[in-house]
């Protein structure tokens, strides 16, 4: 079995070595490289060969989200998570902007990460339920003005 090599970036250190326990206890996710700001993340996603990004939405020198963008544009086969204590919409949609596959909450990281690394790894989104409510409310938003995808005939 291919284990899935991930790279973990957050300012915390006590964070990431959480994480990281709860990654490395599983065998098909290995973290190869850790970076403590977005900087350091998209050299790291450079130099190592990653197949998955775990991001921090908050870092200092370049956030989770420039980092996020900065990697899908060098190294577009690289999957993106973005890890975030802020159960924000905004934040959500511009996760998605910058080719994040998930957006996951650090509250429910211990339940959550697992999953999201896995769907994002078959190709699928990750949605914790918040965002699946706010996925719907801008559709019917977006119908209301006219501009949904699809409608009934």
């Amino acid at each position: 079995m291919n284990k899935t090599r991930i790279l973990l970036a957050d300012d915390h250190a006590l964070v990431r070595r959480g994480l990281r326990l709860i990654l490395d206890a599983e065998p098909d996710l290995e973290v190869v490289a850790e970076a403590a700001d977005g900087a350091q993340a998209v050299a790291a996603a450079s130099e190592e060969h990653v197949d998955l990004a775990i991001l921090d939405i908050a870092m200092p020198r370049m956030t989770g989200l420039q980092a996020a963008r900065e990697i899908s544009r060098r190294a577009p086969g690289i999957r993106i998570l973005i890890l975030s204590m802020y159960d924000n919409e905004q934040y959500f949609f511009e996760s998605l902007k910058v080719g994040a596959s998930g957006y996951v909450l650090k509250s429910v990281a211990d339940q959550d990460l697992l999953e999201a690394c896995r769907a994002t790894m078959r190709g699928e989104p990750f949605l914790y339920p918040g965002a699946v409510t706010a996925l719907i409310r801008d559709y019917l938003q977006r119908d209301r003005e006219g501009s949904g995808c699809l409608r009934a005939s």
